[in-house]
């Protein structure tokens, strides 16, 4: 499968000579920096690699696992939510679900600013807005069709919208900047208001829907379509509570007829089926020769398959408890649960989204007693007894060359439905809301939820569990208002021990976290407020 070999169809139409392509190739190209800028905006093929360049270095959540450097975090997402825990003592998360950290922390300060010069594949939200701009001030003198500027352009504003919806969620309000500055400018430009932030991520938005088409052929497959940007544009108004419009959002998305539920909901995330019928939108990772890659199976897995000190981030109990018995009840009420196996007749989605003790993992029964060679005790061993399944490539190559890294999928038809749902439940119209839910339990064999039975704990139930680990749950935490319960409180992991031949599993505290509500969102990082002069201070965030 061709990825993102973007333009050569229409370039080819102009009797422009573009670089052949493989799968993934698009990313094995030589850097930018070699050719002048003046080269570059009269090269239509040049032109082309210059958006390719910000799609390679988008951030997504594949990239904030791994050692510390530029841009990874050393955790998921997951690990600063109920949902997981880093497990390396130290990590980031440990300071900031112990809430021991501020401004000069420079917490995410890599997402605001950082250029991906030094090797690494992704750039600060700032680096990839600036080359959105740069492409914007060259756009007039293009020497490109008239219809292929406006596709690119289309493109572009979407890509400065994913960026600007990155800061927006981690940090809220950002300085605007829609051109490119130069040193007569006035640099230090002030935090937009919330709306005025708000209302030029929708601009962008509905340019780019307005502009792109619903589908590509094959050989273009990974480029921002319509229901992207209407995707993204649903999100963003769900999380401003404007339930009416991102609902109308929602079921643009699903008019467009253009995606359907994969069948299999582990394959969702496998290499193999990068870009199914489900996904909205990606990232598309390459090879190791094309070094577009991520380093998410290195870290997840289990030592045993890594030979390192892995995993760096584990899901917890909490999360576990959220996967249903197969007869719709919750595990402390259902006649189904038995504490000695206490992962049997659950919702499918467990299995596919979390080891755990027993099941199978690429050829192996999985040990999660401490001391196994799974959960070795010399290495780094899972502080909760379970890693994580999800998004991890059963045929990943440990020792070797990786030909197709999995896509990290950003948007997908699920999520649509769940934030249709929710704004259905929130305008009253629960019924609306059941037959989208029951749509994501068909596809695991998991009873519907009758008429009249859906309640708002049941929706965020389903949620948590269909989007498990996605990178949103910070996000609807913060939106339901329940950060002092699932970003405080207390964390919970497996003991596991074998006693007369027989398993026994002890719930066990692993963590007690703090919580207060200035944590929504991210101190400013003093690395960025320094770089304004006395008297023109960047606005910090409310009890930072």
């Amino acid at each position: 499968m061709t990825k993102y070999n973007t333009l050569t169809i229409i370039l080819l139409s102009l009797a422009l000579f573009f670089m052949g392509s493989c799968k993934k190739d698009f990313l094995n190209k030589g850097p930018l920096d070699q050719y002048s800028d003046e080269n570059v905006w009269k090269d239509p093929a040049l032109i082309n690699r210059f958006v390719a360049d910000i799609y390679s270095n988008l951030i997504t959540t594949y990239d904030y696992v791994g050692s510390y450097n530029s841009i990874n975090q050393g955790m998921l997402p997951a690990d600063i939510t109920d949902e997981g825990k880093s497990n390396y003592s130290g990590s980031n998360a440990d300071l900031i679900n112990q809430g021991q950290y501020n401004a000069s922390s420079n917490l995410f300060s890599s997402f605001w600013s950082l250029s991906s010069a030094g090797g690494f594949h992704q750039n600060g939200a700032y680096e990839n807005i600036r080359k959105c701009n740069t492409f914007f001030a060259h756009l007039p003198d293009m020497p490109i069709d008239e219809a292929i500027k406006k596709q690119l352009s289309a493109e572009v504003r979407f890509l400065r919208a994913y960026n600007y919806q990155l800061l927006y969620t981690i940090f809220g309000r950002f300085p605007i900047i829609d051109k490119v500055l130069s040193v007569t400018d006035d640099l230090n430009i002030p935090r937009g208001t919330d709306e005025a932030c708000r209302t030029f991520i929708l601009n962008d938005l509905d340019a780019a829907a307005a502009a792109l088409p619903v589908s590509y052929s094959n050989k273009d497959l990974g480029r921002i379509t319509k229901g992207a940007a209407l995707g993204m544009k649903c999100r963003l108004l769900l999380n401003a509570k404007d339930y009416q419009g991102a609902a109308a959002a929602a079921k643009a998305v699903m008019e467009l007829n253009a995606y359907r539920l994969f069948p299999d909901y582990a394959g969702i995330f496998f290499p193999e089926n990068d870009d199914n019928e489900e996904v909205i939108f990606n990232k598309e990772y390459g090879s190791s020769q094309s070094g577009q890659t991520h380093t998410l199976d290195l870290y997840l897995n289990s030592s045993f398959f890594t030979g390192f000190y892995s995993p760096e981030d584990v899901p917890t109990q909490n999360m576990v408890d959220q996967y249903l018995m197969k007869d719709g009840l919750p595990w402390e009420q259902s006649p189904m649960f038995d504490a000695a196996k206490p992962y049997d007749n659950r919702d499918p989605r467990l299995q596919a989204s979390i080891i755990y003790d027993g099941t199978s993992w690429r050829g192996e029964v999985i040990d999660m007693q401490l001391g196994s060679d799974f959960n070795p005790a010399t290495t780094i061993p899972s502080v909760t007894g379970y890693m994580f399944r999800k998004f991890l490539n059963p045929k990943y190559v440990f020792f070797g060359n990786n030909l197709n890294y999995q896509n990290c999928v950003v948007l997908r038809l699920a999520e649509i439905y769940l934030n249709y749902a929710e704004c259905q439940l929130k305008m009253g119209n629960p019924e609306e809301a059941r037959k989208y839910i029951n749509l994501l339990r068909n596809r695991v064999k998991m009873p519907e939820i009758q008429p009249g039975q859906l309640t708002w704990e049941s929706y965020v139930r389903e949620r948590t569990v269909e989007l498990a680990f996605e990178g949103e749950r910070r996000a609807d935490i913060r939106r339901w208002d329940l950060g002092a319960t699932l970003l405080g409180g207390t964390i919970y992991g497996m003991g596991i021990e074998t006693v007369n031949g027989k398993r026994q599993y002890t719930r066990q505290v692993v963590e007690q976290r703090v919580f207060d509500p200035k944590m929504y969102y991210f101190p400013i990082p003093l690395s960025e407020l320094q770089k304004y002069p006395a008297g023109k201070v960047l606005e910090q965030n409310p009890g930072w």
